[in-house]
C-alpha cells in the first residue's frame, strides 16, 4: 500500500508542475446535454433466464444527474426492480452524491472455486435480494482526483436451490443480512472522463466484508485497476489494462468441515431421484464457506467488465489477475441530435472496437501466472448525452457470450 501511495504522489506532483505528457482535457459537446433512453429491453442472462426489463434512463436532466431505473415485465424467468439517482451535485460540483434501491427475485449461477472449474459444475440457488445504496464522490482538478465511499444495506434470502439443469434439489432457505461498504480513489491523467484517448488512468478500491456471524471470516478485498489510452490515427484509441484483485483475511472463521456441513445441510431426501445431486450441491456449498474462510473471495472475472465470453462471475478464488486490450475505431465523433422516440440526446461518438483478453484466479496470488483464460471478440459503442451504449460479442474456450450495456469495460468501478 505504500508503494501505491507513493507513486499517486510522485505522479501528481509531475502533473502539477505542468509537465507536457499531462493531457489537456477534451471539451467534446453533447457529453452534459440532456439525454434520454425508454424501451423494453428483452435479454437472456446465463445462469439466471430470459426477461424483458423495461429500462430508463434521463441522463443530465439536473446538471449532471441522471436518473435510471428497470422493472421487468410479467412472465419472465426472473423479477428486477432497480431506481437509481447518480451524481446529484451536494451545493458544488466537486461532490456528488448518489442514491438508489433494488429488489430482484431470481436464480444465479454458483460456479466452483478456481480456474479449473468445470462450465457445468454449477448449482443455481433461488434468491430474494433487496436493499438501499449510497455513493459519496469527491472530484478536484478537473475530475483527475476522485474519491468515493459506497455503503450497501439489505438481505438475501436463498429459497429453493436447483442443479445445472433446472431441477429441484432442495427447498432448504436461509436468510442473510448485509452491509457492505467500499472506499478508494481514482487518479484520472487523461483527456476526457467519459471517453478517454489518451493518457493513463490509475485506481485502487478497498471492499471489507464483515460477517454478521462468527462463523464466517472477516475479509477485505483490494481491488487496482491500471488503464492505459494510446491515439492512432487522429481519432482512433489503443487501450491496454491490468487489474489485480487480492483479498486478505482479517478475522477467521471456521474451517471445520463438520461444523460447515452442520451450517449448509441441504435436508437432501435419500428416496429423491436427486439425491446424489442434492448431495453435490451440499458439498459445493461447504467446499465454497471453507475456500472462503481460508481464502477470501477476490472480485471474480466473468461478465460484462472483463473476460466477456464468460458468465458473470464465472471465475472466483482468493486472488484474480486481468490483462485486456482494446482498439477503439472512432467512426464519427461530431456531435448531433438524436431525437427518436425511444432515444434522445446529442451524440458524440460511434465507435467499433476489437478486443483481446485474458485472466486468471488463484486462491494464492502466488499462482496467478498460469492457466489463463482468453477472450476474444468486438463491438459496437454510441455515445449519446454522457452515456456509452454497448454491444459486444466475445468468444472464448466455453462459447459466446453477448453483452447489451452500458458504460465501457475494464472499468475500476462498473455499473453492475
Amino acid at each position: 500500500m505504500k508503494r501505491t501511495l507513493l507513486i499517486g504522489l510522485f505522479c501528481f506532483a509531475l502533473a502539477s508542475s505542468g509537465f507536457a505528457w499531462v493531457p489537456e482535457r477534451r471539451t467534446d459537446g453533447g457529453t452534459k446535454e440532456f439525454g434520454w433512453f425508454f424501451a423494453p429491453t428483452p435479454i437472456k442472462l446465463e445462469g439466471i433466464g430470459q426477461g424483458v426489463p423495461v429500462f430508463g434512463l434521463l441522463s443530465n436532466f439536473y446538471e449532471t444527474t441522471d436518473l435510471i431505473f428497470v422493472k421487468t415485465l410479467p412472465g419472465g424467468d426472473f423479477d428486477l426492480n432497480v431506481y437509481l439517482l447518480d451524481q446529484l451535485p451536494a451545493f458544488t460540483d466537486h461532490i456528488l452524491l448518489t442514491a438508489g434501491s433494488f429488489d430482484q427475485l431470481a436464480t444465479y449461477s454458483l460456479y466452483g472455486r478456481g480456474v479449473d472449474s468445470s462450465k457445468d459444475d454449477f448449482i443455481r440457488p433461488l434468491a430474494r435480494s433487496k436493499g438501499n445504496f449510497y455513493q459519496v464522490k469527491l472530484l478536484g482538478w478537473e475530475e483527475r482526483l476522485q474519491g468515493f465511499y459506497q455503503v450497501f444495506r439489505g438481505t438475501q434470502e436463498v429459497r429453493k436451490t436447483y442443479d445445472a439443469k433446472g431441477n429441484l434439489l432442495s427447498e432448504q432457505t436461509s436468510k442473510n443480512d448485509f452491509d457492505g461498504k467500499t472506499y478508494g480513489a481514482i487518479l484520472d491523467l487523461t483527456d476526457e472522463v467519459v471517453d478517454p484517448r489518451i493518457g493513463v488512468r490509475m485506481g485502487r478500491k478497498y471492499i471489507p466484508s464483515k460477517s454478521n456471524i462468527a462463523l464466517k471470516s472477516d475479509i477485505t478485498v483490494v481491488d487496482t485497476d491500471f488503464n492505459v489510452y494510446i491515439p492512432f490515427f487522429h481519432k482512433d484509441t489503443l487501450v491496454m489494462s491490468g487489474f489485480l484483485s487480492t483479498s486478505q483475511i482479517d478475522r477467521s472463521g471456521v474451517t471445520d468441515e463438520a461444523t460447515a456441513r452442520v451450517i449448509y445441510n441441504q435436508n437432501c431426501d435419500p428416496t429423491s431421484p436427486f439425491y446424489s445431486a442434492c448431495k453435490a450441491s451440499e458439498d459445493k456449498l461447504v467446499n465454497e464457506f471453507l475456500s472462503y474462510n481460508r481464502y477470501g473471495n477476490a472480485t471474480p472475472l466473468g461478465g460484462s467488465n472483463r473476460l466477456r465470453s464468460y458468465p458473470q462471475g464465472r471465475f472466483s478464488a482468493g486472488s484474480t489477475s486481468y490483462q485486456g486490450i482494446e482498439y477503439r475505431f472512432n467512426l464519427a465523433d461530431d456531435p448531433k441530435e438524436v431525437n427518436w422516440f425511444f432515444l434522445g440526446g446529442i451524440q458524440t461518438l460511434f465507435q467499433v472496437a476489437f478486443f483481446a483478453e485474458q485472466g486468471t484466479v488463484s486462491e494464492t496470488r502466488s499462482g496467478l501466472g498460469s492457466n489463463l483464460k482468453s477472450s476474444y471478440g468486438a463491438g459496437l459503442r454510441a455515445l449519446i448525452s454522457g452515456f456509452v451504449y454497448r454491444l459486444d460479442v466475445a468468444t472464448g474456450n466455453e462459447g459466446v457470450g453477448v453483452t447489451l450495456f452500458i458504460d465501457y469495460p475494464m472499468q475500476l468501478n462498473p455499473i453492475n
